[in-house]
Parts: structure tokens; sequence; C-alpha cells
């Protein structure tokens, strides 16, 4: 496993939220209040797909590809802090290696943005995965909300995903689901650890450290262990479809 130095990144002012910035909830859309929309979502007869078809790509063995594995926050960015024993930065790290060692025992390269409680730039995170020419970028984050109640992991992708892109969030929503792991779908957003490359990349929220039970559950070993091996479970599908 390799990790990336933060040395001569520009500090940039992280975004809100899960992603955002330290402590600041972000008010995204919430199924409390309407039905978020979830992909896929069947078109209607007469509408298009979202995305044409194209022809599959061949699987490829783990051992092929690169994948970037990103513990959001850290350092002077504690991230969310919710009403947990744990901020997010920390739940973040012990999720992110766990995925990492899962990742690298089924043969993949893996790098990580960073391994220790230090501060990286979004600017620098983004670039890494430009660098290593990952096959995909994966960014582990927990949720804040304002409505104490929402709970649930969501996959975030950019809002003009490419194929690959949507393909992984897919497998990976599919193996949580499969794990028991309530589940919010997937989003579109614009964080900048999915629009600052060219690279394929997905945002998991793994839960809402607003919401006392589940911050809890995210503070402990067994469900970082258990929504990880999820995590892994579902990027290994992507790669061998």
């Amino acid at each position: 496993m390799k990790t990336a130095s933060a040395v001569g990144l520009v500090a940039l002012v992280t975004l809100a939220g899960g992603c955002a910035g330290p402590g600041v909830l972000r008010d995204l859309p919430d199924p409390l209040f309407a039905a978020p929309r979830q992909w896929p979502v069947p078109p209607p007869p007469a509408v298009p797909q979202p995305f044409p078809p194209s022809r599959e790509p061949s699987p490829r063995p783990m051992g092929a590809v690169t994948i970037v594995v990103d513990a959001g926050h850290g350092g002077k960015d504690p991230g969310a802090l919710g009403v947990g024993p744990l901020p997010e930065k920390t739940i973040n790290i012990n999720v992110a290696m766990k995925l990492a060692r899962l990742l690298e025992q089924r043969g993949a390269h893996v790098v990580t943005t960073r391994d220790s409680d230090r501060f990286i730039t979004l600017d620098g995170r983004a670039a890494l995965a430009e660098r290593t020419r990952a096959d995909l970028f994966v960014s582990i984050h927990a949720d804040a909300a304002r409505r104490a109640s929402a709970t649930g992991a969501t996959v975030y992708i950019a809002r003009n995903a490419h194929r690959e892109s949507v393909q992984a969030a897919e497998s990976i929503l599919a193996a949580l689901e499969r794990a028991g792991i309530e589940c919010r779908g997937i989003r579109r957003a614009g964080f900048r650890v999915l629009v600052g490359h060219s690279r394929p990349a997905v945002l998991v929220e793994c839960g809402y450290l607003t919401n006392r039970a589940e911050a809890q559950r995210l503070s402990t070993p067994s469900y970082q262990a258990h929504i990880t091996e999820a995590v892994a479970e579902g990027i290994a599908d992507h790669f061998s479809r």
C-alpha cells in the first residue's frame, strides 16, 4: 500500500457536511422531506435512457487495477462532529485503511491519500487520482444532516459522471444493500474529489453522525468492518463485470 505525500499541496477550504468542512451540516435532499431521486430511475417509455448503451469493457482482474482510497478530512479538519464518540475524520481513516487492506488482499494496487491524522487539500486528493491514473477513486466519509432522524449510507457520483463511475456506484450500492445496510441510493454532486480529475470516482457516505444510533454504530470496529467488507465486495463486483 502506498500513501501519497501531502508536501507541496495548496491549502483549500474543504466542502461542507460529510465532505464539505469541519462541523458544518449539509442541507441536501432528505427523504424525510421528499423522496430523493435514486439511481437508476426507470424512465418513462418515451424518454431515452440518461446514459446511452455502450459496449461493456472486458472484466479485469483486481491485480490489473489501481484504486485510490481516500479517507476524507483529517488533521485540522475534523469533518462532521455529530453526536457520537468519534469525529468523522477518525471514522473515515478507520474505514479507509480497512478497505485498502481488503482490496490489496484481492490483488488490487492500492494507493491511499492519507494513512494518519493529517490534513490534505481536496485538490491534492484529486491530483493523486490523476497522477496514478486510478481505475477508481473511492472517497470515504460520514454524513450529517439538520434532521437528526436521517439515517443510511449514500453513494455519490459527479453530476456529469461517465459510465464507469455510474457502474461502480451501482455495484457498491447493491453490495451495501445485500449486507443489510440501510441505503439512500445514488446521488449526484459537485464534490471536488469527484469533479477535480478525469478518473472514475465515487464517494461513499457511510451513515449519519447526527443520528445518535447510527453514530454509535459507526464508532464501533465491528460495524466499520461490516460496511468496509460490503464496499470492497461492491468494488470487486464492479471490476468483474
